[in-house]
Order: C-alpha cells, then structure tokens, then sequence
C-alpha cells in the first residue's frame, strides 16, 4: 500500500462525519416522543458508534501520518509546529463551538453561569485534542516504539478501567475546567475518562497494521481485526444488557467496561469493512471524501447552520426546537451535506495547490473574527 493517503481511513472518517451531522440534526430538530419508540433504539445505537469512531481513527491517522516526521518533530522544525498548530486548532475550535455569544459585550453583561459551565464543557474536538496533544508529547519524548505503545496502551486501559471510579467521584472540590476532563459534569460529554481509550486502541491497531503493511500482509491484518471485532461486540453487547437490566449492578452503561469494548468491536469492524471496500472499489466518493478530509471545517459548518441565529435573530434550533419528524431530519441533514460539500471541496482544493494557503486562510478567519467578536 504506497499511497500517501490511505482510502479507507478517508472512507471511515467521511462516514462517522456525514452520521455525525445525522446525528446533531436529530438531537437537535426531532421530537422528543420518537424517542421512546423501539425503531429509534436501533438508530440511536448506530449513532452512538460515531464519537468512538471518530476519536479512534483519530489515534490511527496520528501514527500513520507522523511516521516519516519523527525525526522533524524532535528536531522542532516546521513538521513540528504544524503539527502543535493543528491540534491547538481542534482545540481552540472545540471551545469556540460553545462560547455563549459572538460578542464580548453579551458574553460580559448576558451570558449566564450556565453558560460559561457549558463553555468550560468537553465535547468530542476537546477530547480529540486532549488525546493528540499527550500522544504527540509522549511521542517526541520516547524514542523506541515498544515502550511507547506499551505506556499508550496502559493509559488507555487504565482510563477505561478507572472510569466507573471517575464518574462517581466527588470533583466539586476542582476547577470546573479540570473536572469535566475526568467527568461528565456541567454539560460534559466526552471525559477522556474511558473516551481516551478509544484513541489508545486506535494507534495500537495503527502500529500493528504498519508492521503487517510493510510485510504486505495487510488484507491478514484487517481480516483477523474483522475476526475480533465482530466477536468482541457479539459477546460483549449481550453480557453487557444482561448485567444492566437482569441482574441491576449498574446503571449507567457509559462507565463500563463492556460499553467499551462493544463499541471498539463495532468500530474495528467498520475500519475493516472500510478497508476491503477501497480495496475493491478505489478511493471513495467526492460526497464522502472531502467531508474527511476537511472534517473540522465542515464539524465547525455544519453546527453554525444549527446553532447560530442566521434568520432574523433565530438558528433552526430556534425555529424548530425538537417539533420534527425523522424523515424531516434527514432532509435537512442531507440538504445541509449538499450545501457544505462545494465548500469542503473548494477549501481542500486551494490547501492542496498552495502549501500555506490553509495556514493564511485559517489565522486571517481567527483575525477577523476576534475583532468582530470585540466590536459587536
């Protein structure tokens, strides 16, 4: 495998991107009272899958990409700094996704405790950044391999073996910014309590994979991936609602060892199945593509056109607060995906042709946009 991108992470990036706008439409725009019906369960678990996937093959992408750059990054040379930049860009993009107003003077005399505790509060971009930024720090301080896998690995079990013991700690006594990364306190969602577990078994996978690649063995390596994710979620899913709802000794499944590993099968074997499409098929479609590859930016679009008062001081949200059916959703869903696709695949257009162009772009829109945030 020589191509300098590997399709099937674009393929399984695109996926989990495309479901995630799904996914924020629904929980957005949909009726609540849908929720409760037996159709929606199976929908709302293929959801579910796409925080997972997303933070994994954000630790599968990491290792595949910084394998020829080690050698820059220890040397702090441009590779370095791009590097430091792109995840200071995740992050900074996280927290600006829920800043209470597009305008200091409101965020100063408007904005509540509500919602600066939901500011403070961690969504998948901040758990994403959090992970690449100790990976990418453990990664110019150990030199061999082994030992760096090995102390990835223990840090990924240990945040999903410590997880029941974080959710259920009393943290009222930390700054609310260090809590809501142990816990899913004050709006919370993605606590790298067991969410880095995830990323860690994602450059696990990616470092085995690199070994089988260059012994051209890859098809073996994602045929037994296949193998073990299937019977991990098999086994792992029905023990774990056996548990929950039969024998009552939890209640929440998030927490749980098994939540985990279900979903790390489910994910596994999705990469799999991505794998063996490209191989069959060629690099994916331009409407699953650029999404991939421009994925912070269409994240960023596509929950603006959600969120933001865009139509006389209203967001769809506004508009439409949980009044609409499924199918309504999907079509907003798939109507937002036609709008922003032209825009992804500009923007990947003008960042492939112009090496800086990306950077440029990128801190003149933080320019402008932090004196209009100071002007209004």
């Amino acid at each position: 495998m020589t191509k300098s991108r590997l399709d099937f992470v674009d393929l399984m990036r695109g996926i989990a991107m495309l479901v995630m706008i799904e996914v924020h439409v629904v929980n957005s725009l949909m009726d609540m009272t849908l929720r409760n019906t037996s159709w929606f369960g199976f929908i709302n678990f293929a959801n579910g899958l796409v925080a997972p996937s997303f933070i994994f093959i954000s630790g599968f992408a990491f290792v595949l990409a910084s394998q020829k750059k080690l050698p820059e990054y220890r040397k702090f040379r441009y590779a370095f700094w791009k590097q430091l930049g792109r995840i200071g860009l995740i992050w900074f993009t996280g927290y600006m996704l829920h800043i209470p107003y597009f305008s200091l003077q409101k965020c100063i005399h408007i904005a509540t405790e509500r919602h600066w505790l939901k500011f403070q509060s961690i969504d998948v971009l901040q758990c994403i950044a959090f992970g690449l930024f100790i990976i990418f720090i453990l990664r110019l301080v150990i030199k061999k391999d082994r030992i760096f896998i090995t102390l990835v690995s223990a840090l990924g079990i240990s945040s999903v073996a410590f997880a029941p013991y974080a959710y259920n700690a009393d943290l009222s006594h930390l700054p609310v910014f260090v809590a809501t990364y142990i816990a899913p306190v004050h709006y919370t969602l993605f606590p790298i309590f067991p969410w880095f577990g995830f990323m860690a078994a994602g450059i696990w996978c990616a470092w085995i994979f690199t070994r089988y690649n260059s012994a051209g063995k890859s098809y073996i390596f994602f045929k037994r991936l296949l193998i073990v994710g299937i019977l991990m979620a098999l086994i792992s899913l029905p023990l774990m609602f056996y548990i929950k709802d039969y024998l009552g000794l939890f209640n929440d499944v998030r927490p749980n060892a098994l939540f985990f590993i279900a979903r790390l099968g489910f994910v596994t074997a999705l990469l799999s199945l991505c794998f063996y499409y490209c191989q069959w098929r060629g690099e994916p479609s331009a409407i699953i593509l650029y999404p991939s590859r421009e994925s912070l930016a269409v994240y960023f679009i596509h929950l603006q056109i959600l969120h933001r008062e865009l139509w006389k001081g209203k967001s769809l949200v506004d508009i439409y607060p949980n009044t609409l059916s499924f199918w309504i959703c999907i079509v907003i869903t798939i109507a937002m995906i036609l709008a922003i696709l032209p825009m992804a695949r500009i923007w990947n257009y003008w960042k492939s042709k112009y090496e800086y162009f990306g950077l440029i772009a990128v801190w003149t829109m933080i320019f402008i946009g932090g004196i209009i945030f100071l002007l209004r």
